[in-house]
């Protein structure tokens, strides 16, 4: 299903609301719903919206919904659906019109858009993989499998994939099989939790401690870590910010060695970067007691996204790291 989108608020025109689009892709991309248009306006209480052959998103502010949908109650169905009393859906032909405070929870339109029980319905969150290669691999999937549908959202590397097709089993099937197979060693999670959460997770799983050293990141890694697990504290040996020149590889080997040594921790992370004119230059160390591994990237972009294009890789592959069978690769 595909929905046009009217923001219709003073405040978001102004800067003065702060609407999370990323959170509203994600719960669409969530209910394979396509999003055709959003349109942000100030408010009018006479602005012409209704359209034919349209289903249609109205966010406003609380404070003006029931003017607006007596205004255009003539042009909006007979039938309607509330939903927690917040949220209204008009039914007009086969359209639906939903209208919603825009000061709601926008996790109640995972109860606006039902999913279909015929299908099936799983996600995947990879690593990795560019925007293009992801489409050729889901648009090859949907020649191959009865009534497959997606909906995928990328950023810094990461992507969020979610499909539906014809079936309603609950246990794993051939075909969830299949496209997982088609993503193979970009996979790293077939539900809604993040690399920082698996790594505080499969750290306390395995018993072991971290030991984290930072330079060009400056603590943004280890502040995702803490963001998103409880207790981190409890699986973090040591962590130090050391503002060091960039090193070689043999130097980088070397200062992670005596790192892991002298934090007495399972394992040791040491990040080694530069900025760059148009980009960043970012190695990094993973070292346990029986090896050391380093990690070459160069990102071209805005230092901000430089950072969180560092942040994502280094999480990825100590997730990998933590859920080998043995601690050496």
């Amino acid at each position: 299903m595909e929905y046009k989108v009217f923001i219709f608020s003073n405040d978001v025109i102004n800067g003065q609301y702060n609407f999370d689009y990323a959170k509203f892709y994600k719960i669409c991309a969530f209910n394979i719903i396509g999003i055709k248009e959003i349109s942000i306006e100030k408010f009018d209480i006479n602005r012409h919206f209704i359209e034919d052959n349209e289903n249609l998103i109205i966010f406003c502010p609380n404070e003006n919904l029931d003017n607006l949908v007596i205004k255009n109650i003539n042009s909006l169905g007979n039938k309607k659906t509330f939903v927690d009393d917040q949220i209204v859906i008009f039914e007009k032909g086969d359209n639906k019109i939903t209208f919603v405070p825009i000061e709601s929870n926008l996790e109640l339109l995972n109860k606006v858009f039902t999913r279909n029980q015929n299908k099936k319905y799983c996600e995947f969150h990879l690593f990795g993989l560019v925007k293009k290669q992801i489409e050729d691999k889901l648009n090859k999937l949907q020649n191959e499998i009865s009534g497959f549908e997606y909906k995928f959202l990328c950023k810094d590397l990461l992507s969020d994939i979610y499909v539906s097709y014809d079936g309603n089993s609950t246990l794993i099937d051939d075909n969830q099989v299949k496209i997982a197979s088609e993503f193979n060693q970009y996979v790293y999670s077939g539900n809604e939790i993040n690399l920082p959460e698996i790594v505080g997770k499969m750290l306390k799983l395995k018993s072991m401690s971290l030991a984290l050293c930072e330079n060009v990141t400056q603590g943004k890694i280890i502040y995702t870590l803490f963001e998103n697990n409880e207790n981190f504290n409890e699986v973090l040996k040591t962590f130090t910010i050391d503002e060091f020149e960039y090193l070689t590889n043999d130097q980088l080997y070397d200062k992670t060695v005596k790192f892991l040594k002298s934090s007495q921790a399972s394992l040791a992370v040491m990040t080694n970067g530069k900025i760059l004119e148009d980009g960043l230059e970012f190695n990094f160390a993973i070292a346990d007691h029986n090896e050391v591994h380093i990690f070459k990237n160069t990102f071209k972009a805005d230092k901000d996204s430089c950072l969180a294009l560092a942040t994502n890789s280094l999480l990825f592959h100590l997730t990998k790291k933590l859920r080998q069978n043995e601690l050496t690769f």
